[in-house]
């Protein structure tokens, strides 16, 4: 393989691919659609379709697009648009998935977005970054550390989709709101700058029988 060709997805790795695994395995069987907001170039939308899902990838960046296109499409369809704006159809995805796309947005209005676009029973997956505060010193050395070591065993994948840094929000912002606004969900803060959050919509009240 020429320095110039994609690796494969299986061997590719850096801190977002590291917890999608977290995240994968929170995917109900019974799943049939799914959506990835943010999807970059397309790694977690394949991952998704992979697991027998029809997928919609939607990313902003037109280049991320174009690269997400020249790979493997089957059971993926890629939207260029903001998430905000597109016409997406309300809870109509058993999955909505957001891997490292959440704080490129204003996150009560990135949570309520995702919330919106999941269909009753589905379920929020969140690989996300935020910012660190003074009672994270001692696990940001311990990534630090962790973090050189991984990179010196298995490389690391630049994605080449664009970057927002640092996050508008620290991961008590996020636990905080997550829990106002996806009551039950599970927010989990990981050792390599990242946290994870799982959500499952409440089932849709069934209607009032007739007599």
């Amino acid at each position: 393989m020429s320095e110039d060709e994609p690796k494969p997805d299986r061997k590719r790795w850096n801190l977002n691919i590291h917890y999608q695994r977290d995240v994968v395995e929170e995917i109900p069987e019974t799943a049939r659609t799914a959506l990835d907001v943010g999807c970059g170039e397309g790694l977690f939308a394949r991952t998704l379709a992979a697991r027998g899902l029809d997928v919609t990838g939607i990313d902003e960046d037109a280049d991320s697009i174009r690269r997400a296109r020249a790979q493997d499409t089957a059971r993926i369809a890629y939207v260029e648009a903001d998430v905000f704006e597109a016409d997406l159809p309300r809870e109509s995805f058993d999955v909505v998935a957001s891997i490292a796309s959440l704080h490129h947005m204003d996150l009560e209005a990135g949570l309520e977005r995702l919330k919106e676009l999941t269909a009753p029973g589905g379920t929020v997956l969140v690989v996300g970054l935020a910012k660190a505060t003074w009672r994270d010193i001692p696990r940001e050395m311990a990534a630090s550390v962790a973090d050189k070591l991984q990179r010196l065993f298995r490389g690391y994948w630049d994605h080449g989709s664009p970057c927002a840094w640092p996050p508008g929000h620290t991961y008590e912002d996020v636990k905080r709101e997550s829990a106002r606004l996806m009551p039950g969900s599970t927010f989990a803060k990981k050792l390599l700058w990242r946290y994870t959050l799982v959500w499952t919509k409440p089932a849709a009240e069934p209607g009032p029988i007739e007599g």
